[in-house]
């Protein structure tokens, strides 16, 4: 069986969803999914549920782990957290490394909060778990067609959703996801997006696309409407949950996005093959290297 600890926001859920279904698929196992941090978590909700891969999965609840396998998970994962800030701080480098992760890969245990792709390791062990982001696309690439149509939302749309969705697919429609809540803007590591990175991201997108209308997505709409003074005409996407803003943002057909994984899976789910992404030149302010969370066709601006 599969264990998965889920943790963070929406976007985070569904690279870790990912990652689980990949181990799935290859290893013909159920997932089962540990939601215990959302019992204290209050910042983000526990979405997963809303997307069609809610079909398919387990809780933890429902399994009769022993006392001692329910330790083992909880302690290993303490311990590498207390690991990760450890080497972080000696190191001074955001890269926790390849041997550490292939060592625990191989008692079942993935473990992974580096921004950086590693090989998943086969192994036979009866319990695998899963603690960490694994944010690039490489880790479920094989299995991509699977896992786009998983992480669609499944919840029936409201009538003022479907209102504004039919708006959306009527239009050369681009959404523009710029996270602006405390904890991005207050903080050091993510707050890489500023008023200018967007303001270029518009201009670039409408002289490839004079059509273009712009809906802007965003975790803190009061503050987009503080900050920006734009020369388009723009929409507010505003008043719906989580996973309704995931869908219609997919919905649109080029995007601008910030450093937020919730922005790179509205972007990665679209259809149209013919979609331009705009993104940060950097996902982290700490990074010695690019991460692996960037794809081929997006175009990066300097920030």
């Amino acid at each position: 069986m599969i264990i998965l600890k889920v943790i963070g926001g929406l976007g985070n859920q569904m690279f870790q969803i990912a990652f689980a279904r990949m181990l799935a698929l290859e290893f013909n196992e159920k997932i089962y999914l540990d939601r215990s941090v959302y019992r204290k978590y209050k910042i983000r909700s526990f979405s997963i549920s809303n997307l069609n891969v809610g079909n398919s999965i387990g809780y933890i609840e429902d399994v009769n782990l022993s006392i001692i396998d329910k330790l083992y998970m909880k302690v290993s994962q303490e311990i590498y957290h207390v690991y990760q800030k450890i080497v972080k701080v000696l190191k001074r480098n955001d890269r926790i490394g390849k041997m550490p992760y292939e060592l625990l890969s191989k008692r079942g245990l993935y473990y992974n909060f580096d921004v950086y792709y590693y090989d998943a390791l086969k192994n036979n062990n009866k319990i695998k778990s899963i603690y960490g982001y694994f944010q690039s696309e490489k880790y479920f690439e094989k299995h991509k067609s699977r896992i786009i149509e998983d992480l669609k939302v499944k919840t029936l749309l409201t009538d003022r959703e479907q209102k504004l969705l039919n708006e959306i697919k009527s239009c050369n429609a681009v959404g523009i996801s710029m996270r602006l809540g405390d904890d991005y803007v207050k903080s050091s590591l993510l707050n890489v997006c500023k008023e200018d990175f967007y303001y270029r991201g518009m201009d670039y997108i409408h002289n490839k696309n004079k059509d273009v209308v712009f809906y802007i997505f965003s975790d803190c709409v009061d503050r987009a409407k503080e900050l920006f003074e734009f020369k388009y005409p723009v929409r507010y996407i505003e008043g719906f949950k989580d996973y309704e803003s995931l869908r219609l943002l997919y919905s649109c057909q080029h995007f601008l996005i910030s450093n937020s994984s919730f922005s790179w899976w509205g972007a990665y789910l679209a259809d149209n093959a013919d979609k331009i992404v705009v993104a940060p030149s950097k996902w982290y302010t700490d990074s010695k290297e690019q991460p692996d969370i960037y794809l081929d066709y997006m175009t990066l601006l300097d920030v």
